[in-house]
This record gives structure tokens, C-alpha cells and sequence, in this order.
């Protein structure tokens, strides 16, 4: 019950702060877009024309719906990757900074609720919210889609749930962040520059061997393998789409350790920071 009236609570500051309301807005907004910007010809099942924001497909021959369903939902489930992980971030950056403040954080501790139950029930609020708004836009892009062709592709939905739980890695940065800082603009920088600088760590073999020393090229490796897979799940995320290869468990692996490690230091700090 404790957990429950946390995550209540984190849904009760999000509306407060027209956090929830600008995710909604934005989210409505993408999804109005494409209702009106996608425009199909189906003939017997096949794709006769087409055009996106005015701009016509360039089809060769009788194109199958199925391949054009499937090629322009990866298209854009490459493109809810970043902008999903953008508004994740920008919507829940606040959270730890806000339980921090003097005042604020005294007042919660003073409730009978231990500081690990504490810090993981506004975690748990955090994955609800994001959750609901992931399903929102994915969901909505996926409806939009299908109803338009007649194509169900499920897969599109898979690759929503993938992209909620690199997250949730993202999610457990920023609350340790938050815990050390206690400032809204880190918590949110530092999570978009992670994401940047990681991606192109992929090629981390290519780029430590043109690094002039060997400490050089550990210091990439270590990175590499340290923080998590931007442009991995991008791949993987399109690949899912398409059904061209399911994720990699490696690069899903040390991501989701990568936040556990974040959130477990979260959880220590909040445990012995004087307040």
C-alpha cells in the first residue's frame, strides 16, 4: 500500500506540473500529424500509391502492402526511439530533484515509509507514468497505421516494449543523479549526453585501434561496455519491426545492468544522505 500512494503521488505531481500534459499534448500531436500525412491506394492487396506529408512513395511494379507496412513502421519506430527516450527523460528529470528539496524530502521522511521504499515507490511511479505515455504514442501509431492498410503487424508492438526497457536503464541514471545532485537540469543532460556519446561506441573495435596509446583504447572498450547500447537498440528496434533478427541479449544485458548498478548506488546514497 505504501508503494501504491507513492505511485499515486508521482502521478499526482506530474499533473500538477503539466508534466503529463505537455507528454500528452506532444504525443497527440505526432499521432494527428500522421493521420493526416499518410495517405494509401490499396489494390488487391497491393500498394498502388502513396505519399507521406505530401510526398509521394517511389514504387517499382505492384509493391505488397505487407512490405510497405512493415518497411515504413520500422521507419518509424526508429524515429519513436529517440523522440520516446527524448520526452521519457524531459517528463520524469524532475522527479528525485523535486524529493530532495528541503522541505519536501522532510516531509516524506517524516511519514512512517523507510528511504529504500521510499525512493523505489517514486521509481515505480516513474515507470508507470512513462509507461502509459510509451503506450500512448506507440499504440497510437500502430492503430493509425494498420487501420490505414489493414496490416497488424505486432511486432511494432514489441519494439515499444523495447524501447520502455532501455528506459528504465536511462530512468536509474537520473535517479542517482538526482540523489547526488539534486538538480533537474543534470538530471536531464547527462542522461541525453550518455545517449549521444554512446552511439558511436558501436564501432568501439575501429575506434581504439586508431587510438595512439593502449590506455586510450581500454578507456573506449571500457565505455563501451559500461554505458548502454544507443545505437544497438536503434538497430534492433528496426530489425524487430521488420523481423529481420530479434535483439541482442548483450546489448540488452549490460544495458539493464548498467541501471541496475545506477539505481542500487541511488538507493545506497539515499539510504546515508543527511537531510
Amino acid at each position: 500500500m505504501k508503494v501504491w500512494a507513492l505511485v499515486v503521488d508521482t502521478w499526482r505531481e506530474a499533473l500538477a506540473r503539466y508534466t503529463l500534459l505537455g507528454f500528452l499534448i506532444v504525443s497527440s500531436l505526432f499521432l494527428l500529424v500522421l493521420t493526416f500525412a499518410l495517405n494509401l491506394d490499396i489494390v488487391d492487396g497491393s500498394l498502388a500509391a502513396g505519399s507521406l506529408f505530401g510526398k509521394a512513395f517511389d514504387l517499382h511494379g505492384d509493391t505488397p502492402i505487407e512490405t510497405v507496412v512493415t518497411t515504413g513502421e520500422s521507419a518509424f519506430a526508429a524515429m519513436l526511439y529517440g523522440l520516446g527516450i527524448f520526452l521519457a527523460i524531459f517528463a520524469t528529470g524532475s522527479q528525485v530533484p523535486n524529493l530532495v528539496h528541503r522541505g519536501t524530502v522532510d516531509l516524506y521522511l517524516s511519514r512512517p515509509v523507510g528511504r529504500t521504499t521510499l525512493l523505489l515507490g517514486r521509481f515505480v511511479g516513474a515507470v508507470t507514468l512513462v509507461l502509459a505515455n510509451l503506450a500512448f504514442l506507440c499504440g497510437g501509431v500502430f492503430v493509425i497505421i494498420s487501420l490505414k492498410t489493414g496490416v497488424w503487424n505486432a511486432r511494432f508492438l514489441l519494439a515499444g516494449g523495447l524501447i520502455a526497457l532501455v528506459f528504465l536503464s536511462y530512468l536509474s541514471f537520473m535517479y542517482l543523479v538526482g540523489v547526488l545532485s539534486g538538480s533537474t537540469p543534470l538530471s536531464i543532460m547527462l542522461p541525453y549526453a550518455i545517449y549521444i556519446i554512446a552511439m558511436p561506441l558501436m564501432a568501439h573495435q575501429h575506434i581504439a585501434a586508431a587510438m595512439d596509446s593502449r590506455l586510450a583504447a581500454t578507456v573506449v572498450h571500457g565505455l563501451y561496455w559500461v554505458l548502454p547500447k544507443s545505437a544497438e537498440h536503434g538497430r534492433d528496434v528496426v530489425q524487430l519491426v521488420m523481423g529481420k533478427g530479434d535483439p541482442s541479449w548483450v546489448a540488452m544485458g549490460t544495458t539493464l545492468a548498467f541501471g541496475a548498478v545506477c539505481l542500487g548506488a541511488a538507493v545506497a546514497i539515499f539510504q546515508r544522505k543527511s537531510y
